[in-house]
């Protein structure tokens, strides 16, 4: 009885284990990234912003407050498949 409880639950792990990558989600491309970028700064009330995304590497272009800038660079940085944000915000 061990014996066949052991061989179903491995069976059972092997079979949970054939569907991982089914679950997994892929990776954010770049526009999506960018959007995620432009919904953080919308909730934040912040526009007149550029942003160029290439392979994960943010960069951020335009003018605004102290504070502002702040918080655009925090935003971007909280997206998922964010590798690195470049500030080129000049204060206002």
């Amino acid at each position: 009885m061990k014996k066949v409880f052991a061989s179903l639950l491995v069976v059972a792990s092997l079979v949970g284990c054939s569907n991982w990558n089914k679950y997994t989600p892929a990776p954010m491309d770049n526009t999506a990234i960018e959007e995620e970028v432009r919904k953080n700064l919308a909730a934040d009330k912040i526009s007149g912003l550029q942003i160029d995304v290439a392979n994960g590497v943010v960069t951020l272009k335009g003018h605004l407050s102290a504070a502002d800038r702040t918080k655009a660079v925090d935003d971007a940085r909280k997206v998922k498949g964010v590798t690195n944000v470049v500030d080129n915000i000049s204060l206002d």
